[in-house]
């Protein structure tokens, strides 16, 4: 077939697993492209908090407390549960054992990692760390890039504040702790260097993706922004390249050695979502960047591919404001807070508050707690922040809108709500017992370091326990929202696409959402996405670039 360009490997989509691929290549004396449908590079990485799970990685190792690919293990398939034996055992140990080589391959491309000393979402299990396995990257000042600063994606929430995800988590103990108050003092004076000399700083996503950028343009590494794939070649049963649309024009890119699919999953596809994902569900529940839409998980289809955990999202709790915009997405910061429960319309609890994300909403869904309510009192509004609301602040407007629910007392409370009155009492009295005494009998709230990570550290003896009972009493709709869609095309150890027989469709490579989890469904630390996407684009490359 004739091709309008060529290269070796061509990589759809611009997520954090793209780069590490493109620069493998680059050292195997390989040419890669990397091209991207929106008119910016990230992805869904560049909205993200841009951490990195990454198992017996060398960075993490350096606090003395070392990992290993044992340990590792041993976690991951406690944190998994059955659904560990979902993903072949040699997909989960190439994970384990590719993530230190793909930290000490960027490392040495000038890739500035810093431990987030951020514990394993369930550190409690056998082989978790209290210490974590997490990566994260230093502040990046978007002026590096030049004339491309422009073109680094990201969200107000991850381009507004100059700080860095581990930093968040002091911010919200502001008024409770010096380490708070001197992060709000580090993150004022970046924004007034911003204003007096005009350094622009990023965290979280776009940190990540700026260093990553920044990487690949200084390696000559080619990226076509708003280029959308519409098809994969195939050619005597084998992938040899894309049709894209470019400027309004239909053009043929070929790949020599296979194509990397790297395209997100499908939040936005409502079609899809109403198809595989537990109900309720909509597109606006998501917070994900725009192309997430799906398209390329179902063209992977159309060429035999198999498919798993279609059900499963990274789920992320949030509130939405009545327009519909994002008002905060709150576990774990807000609900590991004292003074605050989550309960269904029955007034009961449901789960542990503070338990990572991804659980919570699958105890949502369980529960048929969709939505779910957020209940505090005004010990909790007068002392930490909720979404967007500052502490002591009660916002009129969130009030008058309906955002917010206030009453003086939990009947009248759970009235406004929908709320079984007399399960929300008993529940609020049951929990303020735990409070008081310091253990949760139910769900054992604040008995890890993950829970006590976000807890409030000045409270004694649990720091994620205070009772609800100062009114007046508030309350505020809690969804199910992502961060992307969690199940995919399978793929191996190697990020080959596979058919439901097991077979490797040649020269198709996929990696980040357009794959299964690889965790399974459970989300066992901060980055996990990111970093399973960044190792299977290292490994998708290393393959297909026969590089041994």
């Amino acid at each position: 077939m004739a091709f309008d360009e060529t290269f070796d490997f061509v990589i759809v989509g611009s997520g954090a697993g793209s780069v590490p691929a493109a620069l493998v290549m680059k050292d195997a004396g390989r040419s890669a492209v990397i091209l991207e449908k929106l008119p910016v590079f990230g992805g869904t990485t560049a909205y993200s908090g841009g951490v990195a799970w990454l198992p017996d990685n060398p960075v993490s190792n350096a606090d003395g407390l070392q990992d290993s690919p044992e340990k590792a293990r041993t976690y991951m398939e406690a944190a998994a549960g059955a659904s560990a034996n979902e993903v072949p055992l040699p997909r989960r140990e190439a994970y384990i054992r590719a993530s230190r080589e793909m930290v000490d391959f960027l490392g040495a491309k000038g890739m500035p990692w810093v431990d987030a000393q951020w514990p394993d979402y369930h550190d409690e299990l056998p082989g978790g760390r209290a210490s974590g396995r997490s990566l994260e990257v230093p502040l990046f000042d978007v002026r590096r890039l030049g004339d491309w600063k422009d073109k680094l994606g990201g969200i107000p929430l991850t381009t507004d504040l100059p700080l860095s995800s581990s930093e968040t988590v002091n911010v919200f103990v502001a008024k409770r702790t010096w380490k708070g108050k001197a992060t709000v003092a580090r993150i004022a004076w970046r924004l007034l260097l911003k204003k007096l000399l005009g350094r622009d700083l990023r965290g979280s996503g776009p940190a990540l993706q700026g260093h990553l950028f920044e990487i690949a343009r200084r390696e000559g590494v080619p990226l076509r922004l708003e280029c959308a794939v519409q098809d994969i070649i195939v050619e005597d049963g084998r992938v040899t390249g894309v049709v894209i649309s470019e400027q309004g024009r239909e053009r043929r890119i070929g790949a020599r050695l296979g194509v990397l699919v790297n395209a997100g999953g499908f939040s936005r596809n409502l079609a899809m979502r109403d198809k595989w994902q537990p109900k309720p569900t909509s597109v606006d529940w998501t917070l994900v960047n725009p192309g997430d839409t799906g398209e390329m998980i179902t063209a992977i289809m159309r060429l035999g591919a198999a498919v798993q955990f279609m059900d499963e999202a990274w789920w992320l709790p949030s509130s939405f404001y009545p327009d519909g915009t994002l008002a905060g997405f709150h576990s774990p910061n807000d609900l590991s807070k004292p003074h605050c429960i989550v309960v269904g319309k029955d007034g009961k609890r449901f789960a542990n508050e503070s338990c990572g994300y991804m659980e919570l909403g699958q105890a949502m869904y369980r529960a048929g707690a969709v939505p779910a309510w957020v209940v505090f009192d005004m010990q909790h509004r007068k002392t930490y922040p909720f979404g967007q609301m500052l502490p002591g602040s009660v916002p009129r407007k969130l009030v008058e809108s309906g955002y917010l629910k206030v009453a003086d007392s939990l009947n009248d409370l759970a009235s406004q709500c929908g709320i079984d009155a007399d399960g929300l009492t008993s529940t609020v009295t049951r929990f303020n017992g735990f409070a008081r005494s310091g253990k949760d009998e139910d769900f054992q709230r604040g008995t890890s370091a993950y829970n006590h990570y976000y807890g409030d550290p000045t409270v004694k003896p649990n720091p994620n326990l205070v009772t609800i009972e100062k009114g007046p009493f508030f309350a505020v709709a809690l969804y199910p929202a992502d961060v992307g869609t969690s199940g995919g095309i399978v793929a191996d150890e190697h990020g080959r696409a596979l058919r439901e027989d097991g077979s490797a469709i040649a020269g198709l490579y996929v990696t980040g959402n357009s794959s299964a989890a690889v965790t399974g469904r459970c989300y066992p630390g901060a980055g996990s996405s990111i970093g399973s996407s960044m190792v299977f684009g290292y490994l998708a490359a290393r393959n297909a670039a026969r590089v041994s």
